[in-house]
């Protein structure tokens, strides 16, 4: 497995070259509501639930031959990159930014963006209840007379 050495805030890509992730995958997928635990040497400590799930995640992915990302939340973004996380046109992002309904800065000629702030968005766009335009009212007959 390769992977981009960073400190502790940056940005680090694996790369799913390591010889028995199928065996850990099928271990984690085997036993999803088990408990994890680390153990290094004499040392143990318990996986919190929501790391073990992305931990889950993050091999079931390298073992398929995806190469994963992870990023903290308060990394910046490009204005591509952020269209990237969206699944939307570069151009429609900067249309997102420019109506207010994302927050950027711009330290110099080029906007940033948080990736929270996308990730926020994206939550929130997943969450909106689209309703199925109704037809025109009916009818009623109102008896003369």
């Amino acid at each position: 497995m390769s992977s981009t050495p960073a400190p502790h805030g940056a940005e680090v890509t694996v790369r799913p070259e390591l010889e028995g992730l199928d065996d850990l995958a099928d271990l984690l997928r085997g036993n999803p509501s088990a408990a994890l635990v680390l153990r290094a040497g004499r040392h143990s400590a318990a996986v919190p639930a929501e790391l073990a799930g992305a931990l889950r995640v993050l091999v079931t992915a390298l073992a398929h031959g995806e190469a994963v990302t992870l990023t903290p939340h308060e990394a910046m973004l490009t204005t591509q990159e952020a269209a990237d996380v969206l699944g939307v046109s570069r151009p429609t992002l900067v249309r997102l930014l420019e109506s207010g309904a994302l927050p950027y800065t711009q330290p110099g000629t080029h906007r940033r963006v948080l990736l929270a702030d996308v990730l926020a968005y994206a939550a929130a766009q997943r969450h909106l209840v689209v309703r199925a335009p109704e037809g025109p009212p009916a009818r009623t007959r109102v008896p003369r007379g």
